[in-house]
């Protein structure tokens, strides 16, 4: 298990598990066939795809290393899994389609307008994020032993609000469905919002 994940599955960060039980709820929630998850990293949460339900789940990530972990450890899945390395800031147009778009803890990084971009060469129905809203802005990393794993994410990181979200999504002809909340420690809590195209 990679730093990151240790970090995300410590009982005082607790968004592993958290966003294990949201995605769930994503890839159960609506009446498609195919997935894209958008920074897919160690696979977090594809235990829960149902292989009579999607015929395609595509995982895209950054990280050869983590894109090979997913791979490794969802190869039950065969060919139905189809696993990118993408650069979602300069190489959305590599993208394939799919019914639905699974974004979570990623617009922060690569940005409301990439994220735009990359939404509608995908062409998607349905999109469901999840996003971290921070009570101490300085803080959106909790302290853990596996902080330093986190250096220099200070220089992509961009604080998200579901306002600027729900504003941007409504840009490239997207409609809210709906909210849900999930309250982490340290006063952090993460926000699924999904939207309809």
């Amino acid at each position: 298990m990679s730093d990151y994940e240790k970090h995300m599955s410590l009982a005082s960060v607790n968004q592993l598990q958290a966003m294990n039980k949201m995605m769930k709820l994503q890839f159960e929630e609506y009446p498609v066939a195919s997935v894209i998850v958008f920074g897919v990293a160690g696979g977090n949460g594809l235990e829960h795809v149902n292989l009579k339900k999607y015929s395609k789940i595509y995982g895209v990530d950054i990280n050869k290393a983590y894109l090979d972990k997913v791979k490794k450890r969802y190869s039950f899945m065969g060919d139905s899994l189809e696993c990118i390395r993408i650069d979602l800031t300069c190489e959305y147009d590599r993208l394939p389609e799919a019914d639905l778009v699974i974004a979570n803890l990623l617009i922060e990084y690569v940005g409301i307008e990439a994220f735009k971009r990359a939404i509608l060469k995908t062409g998607a129905r349905y999109v469901s994020c999840i996003i971290q809203i921070n009570v101490d802005e300085g803080a959106w990393v909790s302290d853990s032993p596996y902080l330093h794993s986190f250096d220099g994410l200070d220089a992509v990181h961009h604080q998200m609000e579901e306002q600027s979200l729900i504003k941007a999504m409504n840009e490239i002809g997207y409609s809210l469905l709906k909210t849900a909340e999930t309250p982490l420690p340290n006063g952090k809590k993460l926000v699924m919002l999904d939207f309809e195209g």
